[in-house]
């Protein structure tokens, strides 16, 4: 079988509604390279999703499913399909239509026009509550701030990749998967290509903001070291105050003639509830940090596969992610 021009990898956790929307646009698509394949990753879907899938496989060979055992998370879910996909080019898009194919389909012309490895979206507008705009705003600004490596300000997963990117990603040892922030890490030549994100086409959204919080603590614990320092930059803070204020009461007590009849408990109430507040933040940094290294030491597969249609063989994915 000949490799196809470009694989698009998409995950879904129970989009039941939003892919007769999905398919209809894909086959819509009248600039789409002459070969290409959909592989979509089933995340422990368990509405009608997989089934709508299937009958699309029997009726298109050029679709592929591969049905993991369980909700495994959406990098995860990514990184399967990348580990599946043999197209020349490879991109990655989510189901709901927030990344429209047809975007995709330009990110992909100007890869192979501009000859790099890399083209993301860059969201300039989002069609999203005022709570998410703002929490990926704050994100992102302290991303920056902290990562060790380059950052793609305002990406996400939306992308097309060169095969050289994608081999070179899935060699990355990682089980904590931050796709994003590992594809920036490669240092690939690549070009940002802004979108105006729209809202979902139908049905909810799966990644709540419990999610979005915990995969923003996974990245910026993957690829900074720098909150690790807080808590020298605080204890440090904390002891020069204490310094300073009991040089402060000294030189009160032996050149003045003022008594403190006030014992000072609302003060001292006050500066053990900011220190200790210290404290338990940063031991909270420190489990963060604790958590990732336990997982990372465990080297579970970060997917299981049970099945897929429309595959020649099980890739060695499962056993290396």
């Amino acid at each position: 079988m000949s490799q196809p021009d470009l694989s698009i990898v998409i995950p879904f956790l129970n989009e039941e509604r939003v892919l007769p929307l999905l398919q209809e646009r894909l086959q819509k698509l009248t600039n789409r390279p002459s070969s290409w394949e959909l592989l979509f990753v089933s995340d422990g879907s368990t509405d009608g999703s997989v089934k709508f899938i299937e009958a699309w496989t029997r009726a298109d060979p050029s679709v592929k499913l591969i049905i993991l055992t369980r909700n495994f998370g959406h990098q995860n879910a990514v990184s399967a399909g990348l580990s599946f996909a043999s197209g020349k080019c490879i991109g990655i898009m989510d189901a709901d239509l927030q990344d429209e194919p047809e975007i995709l389909i330009e990110m992909y012309e100007q890869l192979l026009t501009e000859k790099v490895d890399v083209v993301y979206g860059v969201r300039t507008s989002r069609s999203e509550t005022k709570i998410k705009r703002l929490s990926y705003f704050l994100f992102y600004r302290l991303y920056i701030l902290l990562a060790d490596s380059p950052v793609q300000m305002d990406s996400g997963d939306f992308c097309v990749m060169s095969r050289r990117a994608v081999q070179l990603l899935l060699r990355l040892p990682e089980k904590m998967r931050f796709v994003r922030g590992l594809r920036a890490w490669l240092g690939l030549p690549g070009k940002p290509f802004p979108i105006s994100r729209p809202a979902r086409a139908a049905g909810e959204t799966q990644y709540s903001l419990r999610k979005l919080t915990k995969l923003a603590f996974s990245g910026l614990t993957s690829f900074s070291t720098r909150p690790l320092r807080l808590g020298l930059l605080c204890g440090s803070f904390l002891c020069f105050g204490a310094v300073l204020a009991a040089l402060i009461y000294l030189g009160i007590a032996l050149f003045t003639s003022v008594h403190v009849t006030a014992p000072g408990f609302s003060t001292l109430l006050i500066v053990l509830l900011f220190s200790n507040g210290l404290i338990f933040f940063y031991l909270g940094i420190l489990g963060e940090y604790l958590g990732q290294m336990f997982m990372e030491v465990k080297a579970r597969p970060t997917f299981i596969i049970e099945r897929t249609i429309n595959l020649d063989q099980v890739s060695g994915g499962d056993e290396q992610h």
